[in-house]
């Protein structure tokens, strides 16, 4: 029994025969709404108070504010709501500074499932970014109410998630520098058939993105139709967010809510195959089918895949795994601070962790909390 249990161990930690998305978004319950609601009622960006996510909510400045705003827990889960607007932008996901992130150090996903409400204009929902180094601005569309824009040329077909996405790249010429650029690239991958829930594989975007601009020189149509010879490349990524586009013409009015929304970055460390994932990620959720605690066959894997050992106050930096055995990162517990309170602060999650002290040779079960 022993040797079995410690082979399913490493099992788990080497990710054999474990799916990638272990939930399904569009059948598991709702996630709690965790944490405080903060509210964002102006066209501004931030962070969350306790996780690795970012926020941005802007909408076009010549109209009211009133009636658009943007409601987001620290647990990760957002609502958005619009009134009177002829372009409308909420988002909450990965943002970075400086140069970047190279594609190559990540793995984005998104699990996310969310109800709306789009009483006129239209909207386009998915995943939405930008890159430097060049700029270039992307938008992978899951759904979409409203009449379908010109997206400018098509580049390329991707077929993933159980569907194909057709990408397509179009000219934005600013006249002015915006961020040092006089124009860029929007890069479109759009679902052939709309959908509310459901897992993108929001990587496999970026590397065929990355594919198919690779520094060349071809021509683009601008937004006026005319083609423009210019370099097309895909640069290092600066937001990967969750996002809601509403557009009209000033009186569009919807709202949306996410119910469940899981978006992980994983990287590899110096050639592991352990990855790390974001705070709002990776975590298996209180609706997952990883572990669930009231599940007596799953209560039974949790205490098989890894002995139960106590964690003593000495074993004060710990690593964090899943239940899937990928590594979410270090927690240090203060003096006096318990386990679960260090890791409900960093990861801003309850849940099922594996951890591992520094002196520890084997790993203990926290179990949710």
């Amino acid at each position: 029994m022993k040797n079995k249990t410690m082979n399913l161990c490493l099992a788990l930690l080497m990710g054999a025969s474990v799916s990638a998305y272990a939930v399904d978004a569009c059948t598991a319950a709702d996630m709690p709404l965790k944490g405080d609601a903060h509210v964002v009622t102006s066209s501004t960006n931030g962070s969350f108070p306790r996780s690795a996510l970012s926020y941005q909510l802007w909408f076009d400045g010549s109209n009211t504010p009133n009636g658009k705003k943007l409601t987001y827990y620290d647990g990760g889960l957002f609502k958005a709501e619009w009134d009177d607007t002829y372009d409308f932008l909420a988002r909450v996901g990965f943002s970075y500074d400086g140069d970047g992130v190279n594609l190559k150090t990540k793995n984005f996903s998104l699990n996310y499932r969310y109800t709306k409400n789009v009483e006129s204009g239209g909207a386009y929902v998915g995943v939405h970014g930008w890159t430097t180094k060049p700029l270039n601005e992307f938008f992978i569309i899951d759904d979409w109410v409203g009449d379908i824009e010109s997206f400018g040329r098509k580049f390329g077909e991707i077929e993933v998630d159980g569907a194909k996405y057709a990408i397509y790249a179009l000219l934005h010429e600013e006249g002015e520098a915006f961020r040092e650029y006089t124009y860029f690239m929007r890069i479109t991958s759009i679902r052939e058939t709309p959908r509310e829930c459901g897992h993108i594989s929001v990587s496999a975007h970026l590397n065929k993105f990355a594919e198919l601009f690779t520094g060349q020189t071809d021509s683009i149509p601008n937004l006026k139709g005319t083609l423009k010879n210019v370099t097309l490349k895909f640069g290092n990524l600066s937001s990967v967010m969750a996002t809601v586009e509403a557009f009209g013409d000033g009186s569009a009015k919807g709202s949306i809510e996410y119910t469940y929304m899981d978006f992980i970055s994983n990287w590899d460390a110096e050639g592991s195959s352990s990855s790390v994932a974001g705070s709002s990620g990776s975590v298996a959720p209180e609706s997952s089918s990883v572990a669930p605690e009231s599940s007596s066959s799953a209560e039974s894997s949790s205490t098989m895949a890894v002995p139960q050992l106590a964690v003593s106050p000495t074993h004060r930096n710990l690593v964090v795994f899943d239940m899937q055995g990928r590594v979410l990162g270090k927690v240090t517990v203060p003096a006096g601070a318990s386990v679960e309170g260090a890791i409900f602060a960093k990861f801003g999650r309850p849940g099922v962790y594996m951890v591992k002290g520094e002196s520890l040779q084997k790993m203990a079960i926290l179990r949710r909390f």
